[in-house]
């Protein structure tokens, strides 16, 4: 019987990861598309999480909501910050050259 418990709980460790990292790519993305239309540099071609927690859906079920964070520039003198929201893969807010966008 712990065994079984041992497998559930590997399977969920490696079920939460597998979709962290899908969300981590699915956000750099955004953000590598955001720095492009803007005609900006995204810095060291990373985002970083700051903030997860449990939320409620649209359609009423629980998903992680992640804030990332990454930082680009327009020249090299200036490095900018901005951050993106996502519920679950659904982007809900784009902070971006002191501008606050809902999606």
């Amino acid at each position: 019987m712990d065994g079984f418990i041992y497998l559930i709980l590997l399977c969920a460790g490696i079920w939460f990861w597998l979709n962290d990292r899908r969300a981590h790519e699915f956000s750099l993305g955004i953000c590598r598309h955001i720095c492009e239309q803007n005609q900006a540099l995204l810095l060291d071609e990373t985002v970083s999480l700051k903030k997860l927690k449990l939320r409620r859906g649209p359609n009423g079920h629980m998903q992680f909501e992640r804030r990332y964070q990454f930082e680009y520039c327009y020249d090299t003198a200036q490095r900018l910050t901005g951050n993106v929201l996502i519920l679950g893969l659904t982007p809900l807010e784009i902070n971006f050259d002191g501008q606050r966008t809902l999606l």
